[in-house]
């Protein structure tokens, strides 16, 4: 009875609450709507997880449902792991966590709701473990939930723990059961929960609660509109008793007292009497409301079903809005790039993708709201200023891509590549901007860069020219050296075929060369180009150059194009074909020496004798004049001699300081006189003295004129020029001279001239073009100029003339006095003359010559001879006053040796050289030698006796 009368109390109860309207939907849902996406731990029970059917289920899903009654709002639930759901927070793809344990730390990220629990952790060990508190697990491995306020314990912590992270509360202790870790950290009334559920007895929990913290709805740091409506909502269930009822629901079994069942049955007896009371008045008018309920009822249900509509076509929108943001989002971040969004009006940071985050080191609430500026470096051309101005230009419509150096929160600066421009929004304008980092890109490019400098300064240091092409032999680069060779430029050359910038002739046939481009990319090798290459300037200019040509590989070892390196030649192949003259001229001089010494030796018998046999005949007589006419002869034969002699090798000249013009000038007397070429002059009136052997530039002055008056047989006029030249040590030129002052002489005629093809053998020894020419003259005069340390050189155009150009030293010393004349010796000597002479006829000639001089004559044939000679009579009663000796002697002493030992004896001993080699270095300085006078080979009876007479005196 008593139980009929407690369900018969209910039911009254129920229908009486029913009418009074208590279960209807709070004010709530009168209020204007707001869509919320709560997220959760799917794997958190009792709190939130996902029940056999995937549903959302637990205490913080009823208390969330229960707060969005109150308030009105419309909610989609997700639940996911921990760890997710947190990032989804801060991502915006939800807006609320239904449950997050509240500490310090994570209010730097997060904002918190009143709690709407409070629970407590717990340490738990296997059975046996030594582990009996928190205090315990120091240097051990402690297994939690990633993401969970355990974890952020156990990272504050300074005592040393290996951390094990687990996806959720199950596997934590799966783990802990299965050895993975010494002891697990979490929720205490959880962790109870699991064991009981998954039969894990060897779990259990030790030490006194730990972690007492309050159990919170959280947000956005922020997020204030939504804290308040929660704040609000857990304040209505609170009062509203509806918060007891569903933490009983889920805590209540873990409580630690309640009532039994006849406890129960006492207390309802206590109130069962007046219950009964009240169902008999409910009784009475129940049947009256019976139909009243009823159509209540389908009111209700019919406002329910527009409800439910309602609330299904909002929560579609709902869904499709949060996709179309998830894949927003998703499009978003996934570039690698950085994309910010700009408010078009103040440059302020609207919104940016996770790479944006990490290229410029902010998180996502430091960055947001930050001005265009803040992202620059402030230096050059990345100023706030400059950058606000390309900011308005794309604001006003026009899209803009620049570089800049960027700043990062951390300060360091690096490149970046910005693509600017404006997006209309329907609630905003706002320009976005897409980054990339070209840091690397900038360090390659000056990389790069410093590289082709250094290329640059290599090619413009390199004395030769240096043209590259491509693979199809257009020129691609120049060097300063190869547009001055060639007259183009790198501008006027760049992209044009090889063979119009690099033009190149045989000089000898005239004919076109091969393209050498061609031949390189046609065979892949390195090439020479051919001797006698020239090469023409775009001007006209023709230069002889040396070339080779190689092929510029890339890392395959393709061919991609190639590399000519080639230089100008023209000087030196003159200066080749100058020495060259000079060795055909020392191998002639080794002949001509020769033969010139022996024949000088000859002459010497034949003129000393005739000149002797002329002055013992009558001078009127027949004889006389024959004689006359031999010597004649003689002088002639001494001449050719004396060119024979220019070739001889190691012979110099006797240079003094003179006057060229006073030899030119007397030269040029002598050979005009009588012809029918006159003479012009033009010597510069400040001529420098010149360093010269005047007898020697005397004949070249005179084999000059000579040919110009052969070349004008009917006459004409040659003009001799003189004036200082200074060559400039810096410039490049051909003229192989040491010095630095000369006096340039020039000789130009008016005749035909000379064929291109023989000029350059001029100076060749015994090439001639006249019948009775020697080949001789040329030759000696180059030999002269040579032997001067000068220059020689012709040039000639036919039909117009033929000009040579001579280049002297000059001297620095002003000319010396000029000598009085000494009037000719006749002389009748007296003393003692020893003769050394390894010719007999030389011997008995020069001791006829003495003997009709009165002096008395020693003969000896060698130079020991003549040594032993000398110190036997030296210091007795006839002592040698005068040794004439021969310089050079076949197989024995010579002169040179004889005379150093007579001077040991007698360092007053007179000692005169006398040589058929009037150009050796001994006879052109003989007093350096130990000499007191030297006499040339052919002599005659008046050059003996003077040279005899001034060694006397001496």
């Amino acid at each position: 009875m008593l139980g009929s009368c407690f369900r018969i109390c209910v039911v009254g109860f129920v229908i009486a609450v029913m009418s009074t309207g208590v279960l209807l939907p709070g004010d709530g849902w009168g209020k204007e709507t707001v869509y919320l996406v709560f997220g959760g731990d799917n794997s958190y029970p009792p709190y939130e997880y996902l029940d056999e059917h995937g549903t959302p289920t637990g205490f913080d899903v009823d208390i969330t449902r229960a707060v969005a009654r109150e308030m009105g709002i419309l909610t989609s639930l997700r639940l996911m792991p921990w760890n997710e759901a947190r990032s989804a927070l801060k991502a915006g793809e939800v807006d609320v966590l239904m449950g997050m344990f509240k500490s310090p730390e994570r209010q730097r990220n997060f904002a918190f709701s009143m709690p709407h629990n409070v629970a407590s952790y717990a340490v738990f060990v296997p059975e046996g473990s030594p582990v009996g508190s928190l205090g315990e697990i120091r240097g051990r491995r402690v297994i939690v939930q990633d993401g969970d306020i355990g974890h952020d314990y156990l990272l504050q912590q300074a005592e040393p723990v290996q951390i094990v992270l687990r996806e959720n509360m199950h596997e934590v202790l799966k783990s802990l059961a299965a050895g993975e870790g010494d002891a697990a950290l979490l929720s205490r009334v959880q962790g109870l929960m699991i064991l009981k559920a998954e039969g894990l007895d060897a779990i259990k929990p030790v030490g006194p609660p730990v972690l007492q913290q309050d159990y919170c709805f959280a947000v956005r740091k922020g997020d204030h509109r939504v804290l308040s409506l929660l704040n609000e909502g857990l304040s209505l269930i609170k009062a509203s008793g509806r918060y007891d009822e569903i933490h009983d629901k889920w805590f209540g079994a873990y409580r630690s007292e309640g009532f039994s069942g006849l406890e129960l049955l006492a207390h309802m007896a206590m109130v069962g009497g007046p219950l009964v009371a009240v169902a008999l008045l409910f009784l009475l008018w129940s049947w009256s409301l019976k139909r009243k309920v009823a159509r209540r009822t389908e009111e209700l249900s019919k406002a329910n079903d527009i409800l439910s509509r309602q609330i299904d076509e909002r929560l579609q929108a709902e869904r499709a809005f949060r996709e179309s943001e998830r894949r927003y989002r998703e499009i978003f971040n996934t570039p690698n790039d950085a994309i910010l969004l700009h408010d078009a009006g103040t440059g302020g940071v609207v919104d940016i993708n996770r790479p944006g985050l990490a290229m410029l080191g902010y998180s996502r609430d430091e960055i947001l709201g930050a001005g265009f500026e803040t992202l620059l470096s402030g230096q050059g051309d990345s100023t706030g200023e400059k950058a606000m101005v390309l900011f308005q230009k794309v604001a006003k419509g026009f899209p803009q891509v620049a570089q800049w150096e960027g700043r990062r929160k951390d300060g360091s600066v690096f490149w970046v590549e910005v693509s600017l421009k404006v997006a209309r929004f329907t609630d905003q304008d706002c320009v976005v901007s897409v980054g990339r980092d070209i840091s690397a890109r900038k360090e390659a490019e000056e990389k790069l860069s410093q590289e082709k400098e250094r290329l640059a300064v290599t090619l413009r240091s390199i004395g030769d020219g240096v043209i590259t092409s491509d693979v199809s032999g257009r020129v691609v680069l120049m060097n300063k050296i190869a547009e001055k060779l060639t007259g183009w430029t790198q501008a006027e050359a760049a992209g044009k075929p090889m063979a119009d910038v690099f033009r190149i002739i045989n000089e000898k046939t005239r004919k076109p060369c091969e393209n050498p481009v061609e031949k390189v990319l046609a065979t892949g090798n390195i090439i020479t180009l051919a001797n006698h290459t020239a090469l023409i300037a775009k001007d006209g200019t023709e230069r002889c150059i040396a070339d080779s040509g190689a092929p510029i590989m890339d890392r395959t070892s393709a061919i991609v194009g190639v590399v000519l390196v080639f230089r100008d030649v023209t000087d030196e192949n003159r200066m080749e074909e100058e020495l060259l003259k000079a060795r055909k001229l020392e191998s002639v001089g080794v002949l001509a020496g020769g033969i010139a010494h022996d024949f000088n030796n000859i002459l010497t018998a034949v003129l000393g004798g005739v000149s002797l046999a002329r002055t013992r005949s009558l001078e009127n007589s027949e004889v006389h004049r024959l004689l006359t006419d031999v010597l004649k002869a003689c002088e002639r034969a001494k001449d050719l001699t004396q060119q024979l002699l220019t070739f001889s090798k190691g012979g110099a000249p006797v240079i003094r300081v003179a006057s060229v013009v006073d030899v030119v000038r007397e030269s040029a007397g002598f050979v005009l006189r009588g012809s029918r070429v006159r003479c012009e002059t033009r010597f510069a009136e400040d001529l420098w003295p010149a360093e010269i052997d005047s007898g020697q530039i005397s004949q070249v002055a005179q084999n000059l004129i000579l040919n110009a008056v052969q070349a004008m047989p009917r006459g004409g006029v040659i003009t001799i020029t003189a004036e200082n030249h200074f060559i400039d040590a810096t410039r490049v030129g051909y003229l192989p001279l040491k010095g630095d002052r000369y006096v340039k002489l020039t000789f130009c005629d008016e005749g035909p001239g000379i064929p291109e093809e023989i000029v350059d053998r001029v100076f060749d020894p015994f090439f001639t073009t006249k019948k009775t020419g020697s080949g001789l003259g040329l030759a000696t005069t180059h030999s002269i100029v040579y032997k001067h340390d000068g220059h020689i050189r012709v040039t000639s155009t036919p039909g117009r003339g033929t000009c040579f150009t001579l280049y002297l030293p000059a001297s620095e010393e002003p000319l010396p006095e000029p000598l009085e004349v000494q009037p000719e010796l006749r002389v009748q000597g007296q003393g003692r003359i020893l003769v050394m002479d390894d010719e007999e006829m030389v011997r008995d000639v020069v001791e006829g010559l003495l003997l009709s001089m009165g002096y008395e004559v020693l003969l000896t044939a060698s130079g020991d001879e003549a040594v032993a000679v000398y110190r036997e009579r030296h210091g007795g009663p006839e002592p040698v006053d005068v040794v004439i000796t021969d310089l050079t002697v076949a197989g024995a002493m010579g002169g040179l040796e004889a005379a150093g030992l007579i001077r040991q004896w007698d360092p007053d001993a007179r000692v005169v050289v006398s040589s058929g080699y009037s150009n050796d270095p001994v006879m052109a300085d003989y007093k350096a030698h130990g000499f007191c006078a030297a006499i040339v080979k052919p002599y005659t009876h008046a050059d003996l006796m003077a040279v005899v007479a001034g060694a006397m005196e001496g």
